[in-house]
């Protein structure tokens, strides 16, 4: 068995949960702990009993012993740090979103290409592709239950935003370091899940839509902001596919995470999110007369989604695994969001 030493760039919220799962499997050796803040850094490195740290991301690099890193900075770090990590030689579990910019996108994917013998997994395939309920849902759709999928329907509305979920992230409420507020957030795992379940094929035609940032007065709880609010598009594909998509933090209403997929023989309700309530309403006819069936998904058993992300990404390493989520990939779902968010 292969084991890896492993480095952590951002040693925040999700830095701390990967780094927690990374611990359970023999195969990773963290080594070394980094992140911008000297309290944030020490504190994690001595959570995790990690004998090295630095506030100084190339020092982490510069260790011919790494093999690997976590990447769980800010976007608006990714590519300068991407970049760097595959010029020293090292793989990377790269968090999402990819990247807060094109700028950085085209940056990302030219380091990539660049790195041909170097192992990338960007982290939107977390709650989504490696969960049970996409594989099941996949799977009805792949026996021809739906026929052909016509049309997507999506949306998530809450009244909360990110800074109250997780008050240390007030660069999450900023637009030039954050990519977009609940697109970018959540948006990547939407569009993950519903485009994977489609084998990626459809190919973006054209979008429609609106954003609005005036529905709250977020000055109490982070000095600036100007992430959208609320949004929704209507994007046209060119396998003749429509999706309605609709997000939201910060909005006068609230909707669950639902989504319906309509077919020409049959169609699907849905909550995707592992979290979520496990059963899956199927719509159909039988003999021309209409027919509801609901399908419950087994996870008895089923890992932490976190945990399945570091399993995977190890997996992927040793060469067991093809990437459930590549760089590539990740750039044509969030090119989609800032097309719906111009």
């Amino acid at each position: 068995m292969k084991k890896y030493n492993i480095g952590i760039i951002g040693a925040g919220m999700y830095g701390k949960i990967l780094m927690r799962h990374l611990q359970t499997d023999e195969r990773a050796n963290i080594i070394w702990v980094n992140s911008a803040s000297e309290r944030t850094t020490r504190s994690a490195a001595e959570e995790f009993g990690v004998e090295k740290w630095s506030t100084d991301y190339h020092n982490v690099l510069n260790d011919p012993t790494v093999d690997a890193v976590v990447i769980a900075s800010p976007p608006f770090v990714h590519a300068e740090q991407l970049e760097e990590s595959l010029k020293a030689g090292k793989h990377v579990l790269l968090e999402k979103p990819i990247a807060e910019s094109r700028e950085s996108l085209q940056r990302i994917l030219k380091a990539v290409e660049n790195a041909p013998s170097l192992k990338v997994l960007e982290a939107s395939c977390r709650h989504t592709r490696l969960t049970r309920k996409f594989q099941f849902i996949k799977e009805l759709i792949d026996g021809g239950k739906l026929g052909e999928i016509y049309h997507i329907h999506h949306n998530t509305l809450s009244r909360g935003t990110f800074i109250e979920y997780n008050p240390k992230g007030a660069w999450a409420m900023n637009k030039e370091l954050a990519g977009g507020g609940p697109f970018a957030d959540r948006g990547v795992y939407d569009l993950a899940f519903h485009l994977g379940l489609l084998n990626d094929v459809p190919q973006l035609k054209s979008v429609q839509s609106f954003t609005r940032n005036d529905l709250r007065d977020m000055s109490k709880h982070v000095a600036f902001s100007d992430i959208e609010q609320h949004g929704a598009a209507w994007m046209e594909f060119d396998t003749g596919l429509t999706y309605y998509y609709e997000n939201g933090g910060g909005v006068h209403n609230e909707t669950p995470n639902e989504t319906r997929l309509y077919g020409t023989t049959g169609g699907l309700r849905f909550h995707h999110y592992s979290w979520d309530p496990n059963e899956i309403e199927f719509f159909t006819t039988e003999n021309d007369d209409p027919r509801r069936e609901t399908f419950t998904v087994d996870t008895t058993g089923q890992p932490d989604d976190s945990l399945a992300i570091t399993t995977h990404f190890l997996d992927y390493l040793d060469g067991k695994d093809e990437p459930l989520m590549t760089v590539q990939l990740a750039a044509k779902h969030m090119e989609i969001l800032f097309k719906i968010m111009e």
